[in-house]
This record gives C-alpha cells, structure tokens and sequence, in this order.
C-alpha cells in the first residue's frame, strides 16, 4: 500500500465514490439528525485537490483507493503558528491498522511540508461507532485530548 495526492478531481473523486459510500454507512447522522449526501461530500473532498492549503491523501493498493483523507492548514488564532488538520477520513475495513498508519504518517509529513508546528485529528461519534476505540489509538501513538465537542439540533 502506498499514499498519494490526489491530483485530478474528476478522476480521483470518481475513484473514491464507492468507498465514500461505504463509510456513509459506517456512519451514524441519522442519529444526530444530520444528512449525508453522497455529492456534497465528493463536490467537499474535490475542493481540497483545488485548494492551496489542502489536499485529499489517497490510500492505495494495486491502483484501488482504499483509504482517503482530508488535510487542510490554517493559521493559528493563537499565536504565530500554523496548525494542519485532518478533514475527515475512511480506511476500509480490511486495511484499517497498516493503512491507517500509513495515512496519518503521509498527514504529518503533509503537515511539516507546509510548515506546521502542530497537526489535529477528530475522533467523531457520527463516523462511526469506533470514536472510543479510534480515541485510545491516537493516545498510544502519542497524541494528546485536545477538545470536546457537543451538538445540538435546532
């Protein structure tokens, strides 16, 4: 397994569809009254191949994606550092563990490439049901409880 960048939004995003739908049902909105559509989130992951502090990072394996994530960089509103962070991200079920690995390490060198000082993962209740689970490995890998957020429907 490798990662790449994705570079052809009409290709890659193409490519990534049918995994996009599989984390769409692994994930839990229904239960936060949040809709997921399906072409939002691709039209969402085609914006960050266009942007110039962002990138969509493609988990390979025999030129299938099996894995995806988002990164994107912002400045600080704290001090005179730049901060990356993770947009969303899947791993297929038979290639979590290695090739999540390899995604996270492929966003840190993403992160130092850009000039950050600090890189952010969310572990989110509506991706999946493993945010505990995905909580405790970003702990053993060395990360750090950062924020708690809470959501409310209006």
């Amino acid at each position: 397994m490798k990662v790449r960048k994705a570079t052809n939004v009409i290709d890659d995003i193409e490519e990534l569809k049918l995994l996009a739908l599989k984390w769409k049902e692994e994930c839990k909105g229904e239960g936060f009254g949040i809709e997921l559509v399906p072409q939002i989130h691709y039209s969402d992951l085609a914006g960050l191949i266009e942007k110039d502090d962002a990138d969509l990072l493609l988990l390979m394996k025999r030129n299938k994606v099996v894995g995806y994530m988002g990164i994107f960089s912002f400045d600080s509103p704290l001090g005179n550092q730049r901060i990356a962070e993770e947009h969303y991200w899947f791993v297929s079920d038979n290639k979590r563990g290695h090739g999540t690995m390899l995604l996270i390490r492929a966003a840190r060198q993403w992160a130092k490439q850009h000039g950050c000082s600090h890189i952010i993962f969310n572990a989110s209740c509506l991706a999946s049901d493993m945010h505990d689970r995905l909580c405790r490995f970003y702990e053993k890998i060395g990360f750090r409880k950062f924020e708690t957020s809470y959501i409310k429907e209006l």
